[in-house]
Formats: structure tokens, sequence, C-alpha cells
């Protein structure tokens, strides 16, 4: 009797055990080749970086994802990813929105003292997904950071698979962003379908409170044999506080003598308080909106997407910017590598009224040397004319390298 109650608990000891079982994994992709990035802003003179960059091609980075199994049917997941490096166009800003095309400038050729595509970030752990879910059946609940519905979306219905300049859907920031976001994500029988909200709020004594990026977003997609179909709708709310006028100071050079900043610093003097000019609260509503869908044709793989970002001052009706685009491509595969053709055109209205006209494409190869190895040759342009009068952003991107994952 006491050796069959010894084997009882010792078979539900192991059938704990399975029951509670979690596994940890350490992954990873990483970028390394040789390329060159530039970008001429109207009749200024053209910047390039070149060289050895990351990136090009695909994002590098590395990322631990930890699942237990609690029982139940019940699954913990925590998954935390961070870059390694940073994108050779970052070096100069460069995205679809902050240059030029948000409406708000042309664009800037400056480049940046940090952040460029040749050297490692200093980044925070986790800083690409940060996330923390419980998942039963097909029914998952997730809340962190992760890639804002719009991103999941529009990053894999764009043919050249890559970070090359050309796609002005995938290449928008807005798009292409990240959240922190509590998310419902159903996902069986070919179709993901999700729900989500966001909420970020700055609470000060004796202020109005400012809320950044708080609202919501959806997605679903549906995949049947050779063909998908997809699309993504978020709003985010940006509240900004008033702000009051605040009248700067000057000093005299090597003396303690104190003036009041009227605009101008005085021969002489230096200002130690900047003037602040007034202004009032703003509360900023941006819609985005992607479709997109593909079909394998075996002989090919056909692309499209669209994408649509709207920002509004909405306590002025005032449209600040209004942009959109569409993306049309093909992968042809040969053996082990497939070619890949993009197509991108694209108008923005900022908030004087003016369309500006956007145009962007890639050409390129992958060769597959096995299932985590290939090797990459890519080409990419875009072109944003900026005013009636004809300027132009023009931006170049070529770049061979080659991308490990692990």
């Amino acid at each position: 009797m006491k050796k069959s109650l010894i084997a009882l608990a010792a078979l539900a000891s192991v059938a704990g055990a399975a029951q509670a079982q979690s596994t940890a994994t350490i992954y990873g992709t990483l970028d390394v080749g040789a390329g060159s990035f530039s970008q001429q802003v109207g009749s200024a003179a053209k910047t390039t970086q070149q060289g050895l960059m990351y990136n090009n091609n695909d994002s590098s980075r590395w990322g631990i994802l930890a699942v237990e199994d609690i029982g139940g049917g019940v699954k913990a997941q925590f998954q935390a990813e961070s870059w390694i490096g940073s994108l050779p166009r970052n070096n100069f800003g460069y995205n679809s929105a902050a240059n030029g095309a948000d409406g708000t400038s042309s664009g800037s050729s400056t480049f940046a003292t940090s952040g460029v595509g040749n050297t490692i970030d200093a980044t925070s752990f986790g800083n690409r997904i940060l996330t923390a879910s419980l998942t039963m059946g097909s029914h998952t609940i997730q809340a962190g950071q992760n890639s804002a519905f719009v991103r999941d979306i529009a990053v894999p219905y764009q043919a050249d698979g890559s970070n090359v300049v050309g796609n002005l859907v995938g290449n928008d920031s807005v798009i292409t962003g990240r959240n922190v976001a509590a998310n419902y994500i159903y996902n069986a029988n070919g179709l993901t379908a999700a729900v989500g909200v966001t909420s970020n709020t700055k609470l000060k004594d004796g202020t109005a409170d400012a809320g950044t990026g708080s609202g919501y977003q959806a997605k679903a997609r549906y995949a049947q044999g050779a063909w998908s179909v997809a699309g993504a709708y978020s709003v985010a709310n940006t509240d900004t506080a008033a702000v009051s006028a605040v009248t700067g100071l000057q000093v005299a050079n090597g003396t303690n003598t104190l003036s009041t900043y009227t605009g101008t610093i005085a021969s002489g003097y230096t200002a130690i308080i900047p003037a602040v000019a007034a202004a009032a609260a703003k509360s900023t509503k941006t819609t985005t909106t992607v479709m997109a869908a593909d079909y394998d044709l075996t002989v090919a793989k056909l692309f499209a997407e669209y994408g649509k970002v709207e920002a509004k001052e909405t306590n002025a009706d005032a449209t600040l910017n209004n942009r959109h685009a569409v993306s049309v491509g093909a992968r042809v595969p040969v053996g082990k590598a497939w070619a890949f053709v993009q197509y991108s055109d694209g108008k923005q209205q900022n908030s004087t009224g003016y369309n500006g006209t956007w145009t962007g494409y890639s050409v390129g190869a992958r060769y597959e040397f096995s299932k985590r190895t290939y090797a990459y040759l890519v080409d990419g342009h875009s072109d944003y004319q900026y005013t009636a009068a004809g300027d132009k952003l023009k931006a170049n991107q070529y770049a061979l390298g080659l991308v490990h994952n692990f």
C-alpha cells in the first residue's frame, strides 16, 4: 500500500511538471552589408552616407521569448525585442513623414550626430517589443509595446520585403510605428482579427492634462490558399496643454548684470533664459488606414497595398496633413533566389492646401543560402515634389549584404 502511494505521488509530481512546462528562446536577426544612402533637397548639395552599414535590407535585432503552460489550456508569454544598430536612413532622420511628406517642411539633408547606419546604438532593452500575454486556444489577451496594427498589415505586403527606400507605405513612420496598447487577438481558420486600445496621459497639478497617442486600433487578415487580404485602422489623439508666454533675460558678458530679453540679443549680451511665445491648447487627431492583398501565381507572387494618414487639429477644425499612397509589386522565384520589383505613387495635402506628388520604386534580388541565411542586392528611390514650383526632395539607396537569422 505504501509503495502504491509513493508511485501515485511520483506520477502526480510528473503530471504537474508537465502541465507547468516553460521554455525560453533567444532569437534574432543580423544584417550587415555595404551600401549608400543619399538625399537632396531642391537645389541644395546632395548629402551621401556610404560604406559598411547595418539594416540595409532587414532590421537587425535580438529578443527573448518565454512561454509557460500554466494549465487549463492557458499559456502565458513574455517577449522582449531590441534593436541592433540603426537604419542607414535614420542618419538623415529620413522617413516619408519627416522629410517633407508631412507637409510641414521640405525635409533636411543634414547628418544626425547619432543613430547612423554604421554604428551600434546604445538602446534600451525591449525598445522594439515588450509584451506580456495570455493565450487560450484561438484567443489572446496582450499588453505592452508592439507593432501598431497598421504596421502588422503594411510590412508583410511589401514586395521588396526590406527596409530599402521606395515603398511609400512601408517607409511611412506613422504607418510602420509602434505603440503601447492592450489588445485582444483572435487567430483561427485562416482569420486573424484584433482590437486594441492605447492610452498615455501626462498629469500635473495645476495644468491641463496632456494625452499622447490615446486611441484605438483594429485589424483583420484572411488567408485562403494562394491569396490573402488584410486591413487595419487606427485613431490616435494627442492633446498639448496651453503654454504661457515667458519673458527671456540677458546677461552681459563677464558681468552679472541682467536685463529684459526683448527678442533681439544686444551686442555683448548672452541670453540665459530664452523667450517663449504663448501657445493655445491643441488637440490633434491622427487616423491611419492600411489595406493590402497578395496572390501567389507560383511563377510570381503579386502584392498591393494602400496607406493613408490624416492629421487634424480638432479644436481648430483644420487639416494639418492628409497623405496617401498605393504600392504594387511582384516577386519572381528563380531556384534558390527571387527577384522583386515594386512601384509606389501617392500625394499629400498640407495645411496650406498644396497637393504634392510623391513617387518611389525599388528593385533587387535575394539568394537563399539556407533557411536562416541569405544575400541581397537592392536599389531604391523616392521623389517628393514639395512646392508648386517643382522643388523636389530626392532619396536614393542601394546596398549589397548578408542577413542571418538565429
